[in-house]
Parts: C-alpha cells; structure tokens; sequence
C-alpha cells in the first residue's frame, strides 16, 4: 500500500492554529499537484505532508471548491479521501 499524505493550503497571512487539508493522496500524486505552478499564488501554495495527518487537532479538511479539478485532472490524480469525498460521485475516489 502507498503511504498517504495530506494536501492542505498555506496561506501567506493566515493565523491558523491548523492546516486546512484539502485531500489526502499518495505521495506521488501530491508532489505532482504542489509542483505545478497554478497551485501556488500571490499568498497561498498547496503543500504536503506525510507528518502527523490522522491528528485533527492539527488537520481540519475544508470543502473542495474545484478550483484545482483542471490540475487533478491533468496529471490523472487519485484522491484518497477529502471533506465530503462519499457524497462526490464525480471525483474519482480510490477504492
């Protein structure tokens, strides 16, 4: 089994206590979405991490608003699991 990491959004001039994960992947995947230059902006970048991801003191998933869906789909990107994943029927989901 691959190991799982989580994708979460830095902010620039945010004061969060937490990461806001978006999804959790494989490592592979998620170093193919944090490299790719529309996933980082002015004052914010996607980023992973493989460090303490079952801890939901430090990890909140937020909604998945489709702004990265061209990235995900671009480099055929498996999502393991996000907020609402069982309810999206259109996300490719890993079984």
């Amino acid at each position: 089994m691959t190991a799982q990491v989580a994708v979460f959004i830095a902010s620039k001039n945010s004061n969060t206590t937490h990461r806001r994960v978006l999804w959790r992947t494989s490592e592979v995947d998620a170093r193919k979405i944090c490299s790719d230059e529309r996933t980082s902006g002015r004052s914010h970048m996607l980023c992973w991490t493989a460090h303490y991801i079952d801890d939901p003191e430090i990890n909140r998933y937020v909604r998945d608003n489709g702004a990265y869906a061209q990235v995900l789909a671009d480099h055929d990107v498996t999502i393991l699991h996000s907020f609402g994943a069982h309810r999206r029927p259109d996300r490719r989901l890993a079984a």
